[in-house]
């Protein structure tokens, strides 16, 4: 009878760390974080795990980060920018320890630049075909030329970001995952202030509270920080009324696309579950 008793006392509570964090760890992440919330022992074992994850998601193993910036009006002849993983500020100092609101709060950082290969519509030319002047261009920090027209208000980017995983051959992915797909409006009074701050010696470090950065969403998933150049080349207008805004350009030159950790982790962990659906195959992904 005492057996039975003992028995039945059994619960979560009595087993160890190490087999709790084992069956957390068969989640994935969207169905492992909300059981943060059944007690505070959880709370901290999911945020080991989350830690872990998003120490794995960071080193982007065999995977690539594809930036599409473009006018609606470009987005065939626009190149593909690569984007160079520079770290995730605060991942380290976290530790284990952190809490799940500290971990929400990373952003990982990665730097757009133009690959070794040219992206045209619909193919990839190796850099054996390009000619000089499109190799000598790829060394460049990309841009993108903004236009505002007489009394025109603001400009539109659209903006994919996509995590590849490489494939067996170049310029095919064995599995990809959309991190955004949306439309940032660039309004004039941004690019005439930001232009103004690039001027400048000195700048404090604001964080993503940057007004550098574009953000593709309210939520502030994923942001572009560009550096604003005034081209002083245009003429001046003759007759412009006091309330009316004469033409201008701009060049937005790529600094950084921020990415929050935790999206990166979910676009990680998509990429890597097509991988495991879609053996033996590959995709080759170009504008249509």
């Amino acid at each position: 009878m005492s057996h039975v008793m003992a028995h039945s006392q059994l619960s979560v509570d009595s087993l160890p760390n190490e087999i709790i964090i084992q069956v957390l760890s068969s989640f994935p992440t969207r169905s492992l974080l909300p059981l943060a919330a059944v007690c505070r022992r959880f709370y901290a074992l999911v945020g080991r795990v989350h830690y872990a994850r998003l120490v794995k998601a960071s080193r982007l193993k065999d995977h690539e980060m594809i930036l599409e910036c473009y006018h609606p009006s470009e987005k065939i002849s626009t190149p593909s920018l690569f984007c160079e993983y520079l770290g995730t500020d605060g991942l380290t100092e976290a530790g284990e320890v952190a809490n799940l609101r500290e971990l929400n709060e990373l952003y990982a950082r990665f730097r757009p630049f133009h690959g070794d290969e040219v992206y045209g519509p619909r193919s990839r030319w190796p850099a054996e075909m390009v000619s000089e002047e499109a190799l000598e261009s790829s060394t460049q920090v990309p841009s993108h030329e903004i236009f505002l027209d007489f009394g025109e208000l603001f400009s539109q980017l659209c903006t994919v970001t996509n995590l590849v995983k490489v494939g067996p051959r170049s310029g095919l992915f064995s599995s990809y995952a959309n991190v955004t797909d949306s439309v940032i409006r660039v309004w004039r009074d941004w690019l005439q202030q930001t232009a103004q701050e690039a001027g400048k010696q000195q700048r404090a470090n604001l964080g993503i509270d940057d007004p550098s950065i574009l953000w593709t969403d309210s939520s502030k998933t994923v942001g572009l920080r560009f550096r604003v150049v005034e081209d002083k080349c245009i003429p001046a207008p003759v007759l412009v009324g006091p309330d009316e805004e004469p033409s201008v350009s701009y060049s937005l030159e790529y600094q950084e696309l921020l990415i929050k950790a935790n999206w990166l982790l979910l676009s990680f962990e998509t990429s890597e579950a097509q991988q495991v659906s879609h053996a033996g195959k590959a995709v080759v992904i170009a504008s249509m």
